[in-house]
């Protein structure tokens, strides 16, 4: 589903902010995310479940396998780092300063689902958050905080 809002103005489409975790990052970082919508300084954006994304070892009470914390790390590092790519467009380069996550949760062996935000635009600093959640639950899994450094690309004309 590559759904744009009622406002036609963002700098990338849904399809654009694929194409760019896809194009930018290595390929350790892409798993084909599905971005299903894009906001003012928003975004929300699908891992589709994939059963090496879990641990080994069901979660402690027995109640299944749960995603990995190194995979949800990395889920919300990308969903950031598209959201200012989708607000910004592609002449910016954002660089991930500090990244802080809290785990609330499990998250269930479903597909796992981004919504990042910026919070807030500084000249060069962008504050961003994310809330993780896996399908198979109604509650958020994890909850992430980050700055990103944002320089623009030089004119390669």
């Amino acid at each position: 589903m590559h759904e744009r809002t009622a406002v036609d103005s963002f700098p990338l489409t849904a399809r654009e902010a694929e194409l760019a975790i896809a194009t930018n990052l290595p390929p350790i970082d892409h798993h084909g995310e599905i971005v299903e919508h894009i906001g003012p300084d928003c975004i929300r954006i699908r891992l589709l479940f994939k059963s090496e994304y879990v641990g080994s070892e069901p979660w402690q009470d027995g109640s299944g396998r749960v995603f990995s914390g190194p995979m949800m790390m990395g889920f919300a590092d990308t969903a950031m780092y598209c959201c200012v790519m989708a607000a910004m467009g592609r002449g910016v380069i954002p660089a991930m300063a500090n990244l802080n996550i809290t785990f609330l949760r499990p998250a269930r062996a479903a597909d796992l689902i981004a919504e990042a935000r910026i919070v807030r635009r500084g000249a060069r600093l962008h504050y961003l958050e994310c809330w993780l959640r896996s399908e198979a639950a109604s509650e958020a899994c994890a909850h992430v905080t980050s700055t990103y450094r944002v320089a623009r690309r030089a004119d390669r004309s």
